[in-house]
């Protein structure tokens, strides 16, 4: 079993930095893509700024990443999500038996206001679901 690490934390930032570079060199070289995550009401130990919230993004161009802290105005796939709700959803494998499930939570989110997504998800290449499925094995 793999060490578990804090969502959102430093060394999950780090790690989702170094999967983002990984899955890039498997994806269409000329790709070129912006993502922003941004997480509201985060836990008081995660606050460094005193906002409340937590955002990293990163553009990807001709192979190489730009990762950073904090949020950007546009990105071509933007998600601002309450920490708890989509807490759910980063523990959440995405496999065929569980594919339903995180459909309808993020659904519920939409629903509710606690998931926003702007964007189009069809801009992520085929290559980088796994690495949500990376990410969700050592999510505390």
């Amino acid at each position: 079993m793999r060490d578990k690490i804090e969502f959102a934390g430093p060394e999950w930032h780090a790690r989702l930095k170094a999967l983002l570079e990984r899955y890039t060199t498997l994806a269409d070289p000329g790709l070129r893509l912006s993502i922003c995550e941004v997480f509201t009401a985060v836990p008081p130990h995660l606050d460094a700024d005193g906002t409340g919230r937590i955002a990293w993004h990163c553009r990807i161009a001709d192979g190489t990443v730009a990762f950073h802290d904090g949020e950007i105005p546009t990105a071509d796939l933007k998600t601002i999500a309450d920490y708890d709700f989509v807490l759910r959803l980063a523990r959440m494998k995405i496999e065929e038996a569980t594919l339903a499930d995180y459909r309808a939570l993020q659904a519920e989110g939409a629903a509710s206001g606690k998931l926003v997504s702007t964007g189009d998800p069809a801009l992520v290449p085929a290559v980088f679901h796994g690495m949500h499925n990376d990410l969700a094995e050592i999510t505390a």
